[in-house]
């Protein structure tokens, strides 16, 4: 498949089948984000991946502790434009959620637990005051959802993992000097279901574009 091709046709699932993906194809996707740019070849990220009785424990941490830690979180300061883009995919959302039978609140506890994806990935980099460690990370992520799109795999980035991540980091001993960036839902998508079909439009670039000298 052309680069641009994946890179458009790469799409957030939300739907799993329970078949678990090889660890040895999960390796193929790490390996994949760690080619991602990174502040002076320091690759400052680490990854946790989680299935079975682990992923279950960290999924029951997050069902605990969301609502407390979401109070004040600043989720909810959005610019307008981002704020009406949020809304007009959440009601998508929620439409194909409601033709697969699931009601708002079933769906946002699936969102709870990764999903229910067979595997989650934890992305991680060493804390610091300033972005360069989060935005390499970010790459990297972002390298691993392409890669795991290359090989037939369904991913969705969850930012859950950034709201509970002191809680998620007691219960897998994380060290102080780590924070958590974000976690992948990973699984083999189930093909028919409208969560992982419905139209996600984009602003068209040159909307968003200022060129000067070109």
């Amino acid at each position: 498949m052309d680069m641009l091709e994946l890179i458009k046709s790469r799409r957030s699932i939300r739907a799993f089948e329970q078949e678990r993906p090889s660890r040895a194809v999960i390796q193929e996707c790490l390996e994949a984000a760690i080619w991602a740019p990174n502040p002076t070849n320091q690759q400052p990220w680490e990854f946790i991946v989680l299935a079975g009785e682990k992923l279950a424990k960290v999924n029951a941490c997050i069902e605990q502790q969301f609502f407390e830690r979401m109070q004040g979180s600043g989720y909810d300061d959005l610019p307008e434009v981002c704020e009406k883009r949020k809304d007009e995919i959440m009601e998508t959302i929620s439409k194909a959620a409601e033709q697969e039978g699931i009601n708002p609140g079933q769906f946002f506890e699936k969102m709870l637990r990764f999903f229910d994806a067979p595997v989650a990935v934890l992305f991680l980099h060493y804390a610091r005051d300033e972005d360069s460690y989060k935005y390499g990370t970010a790459a990297a992520l972002q390298n691993f959802l392409l890669a795991a799109h290359a090989r037939g795999l369904g991913s969705c980035w969850l930012g859950i993992v950034t709201i509970c991540q002191e809680d998620i980091k007691a219960l897998l001993e994380i060290p102080d000097d780590k924070t958590l960036l974000g976690g992948v839902a990973v699984g083999i998508p189930v093909k028919d279901s409208t969560l992982n079909t419905f139209e996600r439009p984009r602003v068209p670039a040159n909307e968003l574009t200022t060129w000067y000298g070109l």
